[in-house]
């Protein structure tokens, strides 16, 4: 039944339900590192936490249970419903509609998602239309005088569409209603909010300088407001919540204006607020954005993916969370292999302050200065560990080691580890067994046991074990993808999922989709056999994987190998021996004794 909805409208509602927070709304869970979540299975009773959730690679595992797949495969274990069924409720929580001939398709809830989705688009870019008149029509209003001391002309007011909120409870209310929306489709978009104990519904936005919101077709999906007096009860920015059109970890302000310039440059530059990033296109960059309301998240980094985006400036604040913002974003973009720099603002100050107090050559001149995130954690090392001593520097290692741990490039590893070593001074040896205890610390904490009952025949099926090792390591980097492509017959694999996986995984790194293979297998996860989902969604949920070293690879791929070549002679021995048992012509049996002496 499944194969009668649309591959096309299958693939835009995995994309648009991020798995995170589907599973979030079933599941609490708390950030384990890197792209990683974890929570108390949903499956099963447990008290220590081993229900893993993969961001990047969109794919959940319990390494106590054993249950794992993807979106799809969650929601049909935790609803107890078929495959059509849960793609049909996904696509109403995240507005796709989907033809009303396919199975369990419910026309009217297909077509009222799409409405709401239209409605809340239209909604939105009236409100925003709103705030601008508001702004335009009281030059002496807060905001204005806010602007003005920001040295923001008019033009740039326009194009980055700034408003105003009015002081009034229900000022927007009052607007929404006039264009004939209800109060509960401006409930839904996030405008109004409701106070149950008084039982009343207030405008979200009063008083505040409005920044529109776009996704990335440029469609307004949402407002930031800031502030514009100094009660230290009052939050500095008041953001529009989660709606089916408006999904925070999915936008970058400013992409549509960033667009064109990151397909000329393949650079984007990262910001942490609306006014650095105006600042940076006024200074001539026009690839700066800056994640809304939230960390960078993976998702976010698939959308600078997705414009070829090969190099990633962070211009993020020089305190606290600016800091910790850089590290969280180094985790997920390096595994991207994306080159990573950071900018130093003179001073401490941010783009925005450094454009008012030092003009547009002051900020070309810290962009184009900007420093490896390499150098960057070297400086951070030194001003947070105490590199003199075995245990800062063994803090610094630990931190450099996980992450390069998550770049899989060869190369691009060699040369961090080469660099990183003489950077903390320690040699080229001791960061990699830095990074081989790590990995044998995961393989111990993430392998899954097998039932006893199962155990003994794992162990004597050498192909079945031989082909998910190939799997684990065509998915570990591309250039293994790529040597195993020429070196293994693909013709040969055909006899379950692992060999599929493994030859889409094959065929993608030789066309140069080799970013999207641990998406395409998680695709393939369908429930037809329940040990191999399982497996191959425990090697996709791993943090990392089990080679951490090219010395680690090698041996596994010359083993793997050789298990193939001795599963072939054998074969082929069974095969002359079960002929020598038929033919009667001595002339033959003579042939076939010389071939089987040969295998030996």
């Amino acid at each position: 039944m499944a194969g009668l909805i649309p591959p096309e409208i299958l693939d835009e509602i995995q994309t648009r339900s991020d798995i995170v927070e589907v599973i979030s709304t079933y599941v609490p869970l708390k950030k384990a590192g890197g792209n990683s979540w974890k929570g108390c299975c949903p499956f099963h009773n447990e008290k220590t936490p081993s229900f893993h959730v993969r961001g990047d690679k969109q794919v959940f595992y319990c390494f106590g249970c054993h249950k794992g797949g993807n979106v799809f495969k969650f929601v049909m274990e935790k609803e107890g419903i078929t495959f059509p069924e849960a793609a049909h409720l996904l696509a109403g929580r995240c507005g796709v509609g989907i033809p009303d001939n396919t199975p369990g398709a419910d026309p009217h809830a297909a077509r009222a998602a799409a409405n709401t989705r239209e409605r809340m688009y239209q909604l939105n870019e009236e409100f925003a239309r709103f705030f601008e008149h508001e702004l335009h029509d009281h030059p002496d209003s807060p905001a204005a005088k806010y602007l003005a001391t920001r040295q923001l002309p008019p033009d740039v007011i326009q194009k980055f569409r700034l408003g105003a909120a009015p002081d009034g409870w229900d000022s927007g209310l009052k607007f929404g209603r006039s264009l004939g929306f209800s109060e509960q489709e401006m409930l839904q978009a996030g405008l109004l909010r409701h106070n149950e104990e008084r039982g009343r519904i207030y405008d979200l936005f009063r008083s505040r300088l409005t920044f529109a919101i776009w996704n990335d077709a440029g469609k307004v999906v949402g407002f930031s407001a800031r502030m514009l007096g100094s009660d230290p009860t009052v939050p500095k920015y008041v953001n529009t919540p989660e709606t089916p059109v408006f999904k925070k970890g999915h936008i970058l302000y400013a992409l549509p204006f960033a667009r064109e310039a990151m397909n000329k440059t393949a650079q984007a530059i990262l910001c942490e607020g609306q006014l650095d990033t105006i600042a940076l296109h006024r200074a001539g960059f026009t690839q700066a954005m800056a994640p809304q309301g939230t960390g960078f998240t993976p998702d976010q980094a698939r959308l600078l993916r997705r414009y070829d985006v090969r190099q990633v400036l962070l211009a993020f604040d020089s305190d606290n969370a600016g800091q910790k913002a850089i590290r969280a974003a180094l985790e997920i973009l390096l595994p991207l292999e994306m080159e990573v720099r950071v900018i130093r603002i003179p001073g401490g100050k941010d783009p925005d302050e450094l454009l008012r107090t030092a003009g547009p050559e002051a900020v070309k001149s810290a962009v184009t200065n900007s420093i490896s995130w390499l150098e960057y954690l070297g400086d951070f090392f030194a001003g947070n560990y105490d590199l003199r001593t075995a245990a800062g520097t063994g803090r610094a290692v630990e931190e450099l080691g996980g992450l390069i741990l998550s770049v899989e490039n060869p190369v691009l590893r060699e040369f961090y580890i080469r660099d990183g070593a003489a950077m903390l001074h320690v040699g080229q040896d001791t960061l990699e067994a830095e990074l081989e205890r790590r990995t044998r610390m995961t393989r111990r904490r993430f392998t899954p046991a097998a039932p006893a009952s199962q155990a003994q025949p794992a162990r004597q099926d050498l192909r079945k074990e031989t082909m998910f090792t190939l799997l684990e390591l065509a998915l570990s980097e591309e250039s293994a993808a790529r040597e195993l492509a020429e070196l293994l017959p693909a013709e040969e694999f055909h006899q379950g999922l692992p060999d599929q996986a493994l030859n889409q995984v094959l065929a993608m790194a030789v066309n140069g989709e080799f970013t999207d293979a641990p998406t395409a297998v998680t695709a393939m996860l369908n429930g037809a056999d329940p040990e191999a989902d399982s497996r191959i969604s425990a090697m996709l949920a791993a943090e990392t994987g089990p080679f951490a070293t090219p010395r680690l690879k090698k041996k596994a791929m010359q083993e793997c190998l050789g298990n193939l070549q001795r599963l072939q002679t054998t074969r082929s021995q069974g095969e002359i021996l079960n002929e020598l048992r038929q033919t009667r012509d001595p002339a033959r049996r003579m042939e076939l004794l010389a071939e089987l002496s040969k295998k030996k």
